[in-house]
């Protein structure tokens, strides 16, 4: 695109004659705007032409004739005024150097917002979401997510630029394809905007496919000259029989499926387009609610329902506000037939959607906008953006969270909320309230128990199960999640407890440094405290532990701080320090990790570490990981068994040699069975033709328990070796 020669974008355009609207521009903004609003838009128009003088399109043409065009598709959806005059202007700041600012002092806030928002979609390449892609796609959903019309124009936008998508190198075709049927027919389907969604496919399809997309052309002419006599026929059929029983303004269409939807059912289902092509589709368009029930009943009583193969979303919309009663019959002789049922008006809205409900005329009437149930999808996006950590996790989420697939599920209460296809009730828990998914801990799908992972059916009641205390998130719920809310959701109580956990983990560092000289922290108070932390040049004593516990600042060099705060003087290392105390899993309030690689029990001596990752983490006094720094590491402290109360159970390996002979396995789970000991795992191995390896994970309540049930294993006549694992791999 050549560089245009940028306006004087001062000029008082009240002082200067407007150029006037293009006549069929003009023709259809009279149909439905003031004069008023018309004079807004022609300075708009004027506005772009003198922008993009000098500036021409791929196929020679004037830049000026893409806005216009773009206007001309929202003015046919009779858009609001500032949707229009965005529309004209959309390319002004990305191609002409214009600042947002000067669009806002002469046209209002409104209008510079949409503009904004538009020029930050059209920087996104959707084969690279990471770094500045990833941020104006992030930037991209914020403004949509306040202002719907964003995405209204880039719409327009999108659409008209596929259709003269020819022009542009073979190359770049191939990649505005792909992002329209990875992006903008999502979005599309997201906001209600069918009839453009149908098109934006079918249009990439043909530039990414052309030979594939002739072939299911030529095949749907072929076919199609058959087919019209049945389809009128069963047309009249339907019609007549909805007028004998009283649904006197009922009007009854065949409905063609576009050429993307007819392809991708080929892939997915796997089935000749003979198939896919012999379901004859109709829609009846009636006055009202009732009359779609009436209709049902009355087409049902005619041709015989296919089991399983209707569904109500009159009663329960679509996320983007689509509403239809679907069934599938068979009718004449046995031919399936696909019917849709809806109002006129919402017909309208499934093939405008959101652009259904947006007032135009005044203020007051935008209120309507917020009744489609897209706009809860749009304003959910602002949270997701909060909880993202980065622009790249917040496209990812974005991507993903636009599938169509969707399931209806039901609250206690009777709320009615969709999620996507595959949710589970984690995902529900989230969707209904973050506060919910943060603190579920159970569910009941139905009235019954079921697992947080199990796949959600539509229909379903869904009742959460809470706990009042504080519940940490479970890394794997990443696993089977779904939905983007309780993604980011999860990730951010997963940073929030890696944050907690580091500042747990720092605290226990400094006070078992400060015990070598008989301190803790609640020695360090008040100014005495600032002063040592402006010292360290940590913003609060959190910030300074956290950063402790994580790694990045080290332990002894604190602590010296510390010391020269109270002018004391560190006392030699060699002075025995004092064992820290373990309450079954936990350190004075702070979570512990028995280590993997030594399995501790209860009684067994152990040493305490403070790990940057893991939090407090007990070894075995003899663990061959920790027994080079234990005299050299200040992490490294020793530790000493509380009273067990017995609420937790511990992990030993143990490795036991027999003979090799049939039924000896049985024979020695049998003596875990009759003790009550669970066995974890077992792994078995063959020594030689006599004597076989079985190494066990076992869980026990202490040292003693693990010990007797050791004697009782070496007590079996099979048994030829029986000893404890520390440090197996």
């Amino acid at each position: 695109m050549s560089e245009s020669v940028l306006p004087n974008h001062s000029i008082n355009f009240s002082e200067k004659s407007l150029l006037k609207l293009p006549s069929s521009l003009y023709k259809d903004c009279k149909k439905y705007l003031s004069t008023e609003d018309i004079k807004k838009i022609q300075k708009a128009y004027s506005f772009a032409f003198y922008a993009h003088s000098g500036q021409k399109r791929q196929d020679g043409s004037d830049y000026i004739t893409h806005p216009v065009a773009v206007t001309e598709i929202l003015v046919g959806l009779k858009m609001d005024t500032d949707s229009i005059c965005a529309a004209l202007m959309h390319d002004v700041l990305e191609d002409c150097n214009v600042q947002k600012n000067n669009l806002a002092k002469m046209f209002g806030n409104d209008v510079a917002h949409i503009v904004d928002g538009v020029s930050k979609l059209g920087k996104i390449d959707i084969k690279n979401v990471a770094d500045t892609n990833a941020n104006n796609l992030q930037k991209m959903a914020m403004a949509m997510a306040n202002d719907v019309r964003v995405i209204l124009v880039k719409l327009c936008d999108r659409l008209h630029n596929m259709r003269t998508i020819e022009f542009v190198p073979r190359k770049k075709q191939i990649q505005k394809a792909k992002e329209t049927l990875d992006l903008y027919g999502p979005l599309a389907l997201r906001v209600g905007m069918q009839d453009i969604r149908s098109e934006l496919e079918d249009r990439a399809f043909e530039c990414i496919h052309p030979l594939r997309a002739n072939l299911l052309k030529k095949a749907i002419k072929t076919s199609s000259g058959g087919r019209k006599k049945i389809v009128q026929k069963i047309r009249k059929d339907l019609k007549r029989r909805l007028l004998s029983n009283g649904v006197n303004n009922a009007m009854v269409k065949g409905r063609e499926k576009n050429i993307y939807s007819i392809y991708n059912k080929i892939k997915s289902k796997h089935k000749p387009f003979s198939e896919i092509l012999d379901v004859y589709g109709f829609r009846i368009f009636v006055d009202s609610v009732d009359d779609c029930y009436r209709s049902l009943g009355i087409i049902h009583n005619y041709f015989s329902p296919i089991e399983n193969k209707f569904k109500d979303y009159i009663a329960i919309p679509k996320t983007n506000g689509y509403q239809a009663l679907h069934t599938s019959l068979l009718a004449l002789d046995a031919f399936p037939i696909e019917v849709q049922i809806q109002t006129r008006t919402m017909w309208e809205t499934a093939n405008v959607g959101i652009a259904a409900h947006w007032g135009y005329k005044t203020k007051d009437d935008r209120g309507l906008g917020t009744e489609l149930r897209a706009t809860k999808w749009l304003s959910g996006l602002i949270d997701l953006q909060k909880k993202s950590s980065n622009a790249t996790e917040f496209a990812e989420s974005l991507k993903k969270d636009l599938d169509s697939e969707e399931v209806y599920l039901f609250s206690p209460k009777g709320d009615i909320y969709a999620l996507k296809s595959g949710a589970t009730p984690i995902d529900f828990a989230y969707e209904v309230h973050t506060g919910l998914g943060d603190s579920v801990i159970g569910c009941k799908v139905n009235r019954r128990e079921a697992p947080l992972n199990v796949e959600l059916e539509s229909g379903q009641t869904v009742e959460i199960i809470t706990s009042s205390k504080k519940v940490e998130a479970d890394p794997a719920w990443l696993n089977f999640v779904v939905t983007a809310k309780a993604r980011s959701g999860i990730r951010a109580r997963l940073r929030s407890q890696k944050i907690s956990s580091a500042r747990k983990a720092g605290k226990f560092m400094l006070e078992s440094e400060l015990q070598r000289s008989g301190k803790s922290l609640k020695d360090y108070r008040g100014n005495n405290l600032k002063r040592i932390l402006d010292s360290i040049g940590a913003k609060s004593l959190n910030k300074l532990l956290t950063e402790l516990g994580s790694g990045k600042r080290t332990g002894n060099i604190v602590a010296e701080r510390f010391y020269s705060g109270l002018q004391i003087r560190k006392e030699s290392d060699s002075k025995k320090i004092k064992p820290v105390f373990i309450h079954d899993n936990h350190i004075e309030g702070v979570s512990v990790v028995f280590a993997k690689c030594c399995n501790p029990v209860y009684k067994d001596p152990v040493i305490a570490h403070s790990d940057t990752e893991r939090g407090i983490v007990i070894h075995h006094k003899k663990c061959k990981q920790v027994a080079p720094f234990v005299s050299k590491d200040p992490r490294y402290i020793p530790g000493k068994w509380a009273v067990n109360t017995k609420t937790h159970v511990y992990t030993a390996k143990i490795n036991v040699v027999t003979i090799d002979e049939i039924g000896v396995l049985a024979d020695l789970v049998s003596v875990f069975t009759k003790a009550g000991i669970n066995i974890e795992q077992i792994n078995t191995k063959n020594i030689d033709s006599t004597f076989a390896s079985f190494e066990l994970e076992v869980d026990v309540e202490d040292l003693d328990e693990l010990n007797n049930i050791m004697l009782k294993v070496r007590s079996k006549k099979i048994t030829s070796s029986c000893i404890r694992l520390i440090n197996e791999k």
